[in-house]
């Protein structure tokens, strides 16, 4: 049953080609590390390749939506509210409320919900919202559409977050705090 399963596994990498047969690989390879069996491990690639189709579906639905902007990567912003404020550099602290969701509307994580914005330093955010972040002024409010590469790539992120996930966000940039966090 083992050989039967890792030999099929085996075939899935040969079939998608060299680039991405070799991504693949690292990925089961990772996945075993972690001492998952072979069915558990072909349960998460079949899910990592069902993630990655849902979230281009929704990203190429909302391509062509009113106020959206698809950027080279694949990000997609859609500013609700422009503010006039300065804007954060990465190397700045940010006060900020959002809100995460997955594609199916379910909440993975909320500052409204913990009743306080978050402190965070741009240059310890996901790529997305670093992206974001530093061209958005003070006092904006923006939905962004993260594809994986841009979030937390490949693999899960904690309990919540699957592999190749697409994650919706929306942020809310309260204020702009220098590096030092002076600004508290």
């Amino acid at each position: 049953m083992r050989s039967r399963r890792l030999r099929a596994l085996a075939g899935t990498v040969l079939s998608v080609g060299a680039a991405g047969g070799v991504s693949l690989l690292l990925v089961l390879l990772a996945l075993r590390s972690c001492g998952m069996t072979p069915g558990q491990m072909q349960d998460e690639i079949l899910l990592r390749e069902m993630n990655i189709e849902a979230g281009e579906a929704y990203r190429a639905a909302r391509a062509d939506d009113p106020g959206v902007v698809t950027l080279d990567n694949g990000l997609q912003v859609e500013m609700l509210a422009r503010g006039d404020g300065p804007v954060p550099g990465p190397e700045d602290r940010v006060r900020v409320h959002y809100e995460g969701r997955h594609l199916d509307g379910r909440v993975f994580d909320s500052s409204r919900e913990r009743g306080a914005p978050a402190v965070i330093a741009v240059k310890d955010t996901i790529p997305g919202w670093r992206q974001a972040l530093t061209s958005m002024p003070e006092g904006s409010r923006a939905r962004l559409v993260v594809p994986p590469q841009l979030a937390y790539g490949e693999g899960r992120a904690g309990p919540s977050i699957g592999p190749a996930e697409t994650l919706l966000f929306e942020v809310e940039l309260l204020e702009v705090l220098d590096g030092s966090g002076d600004g508290e």
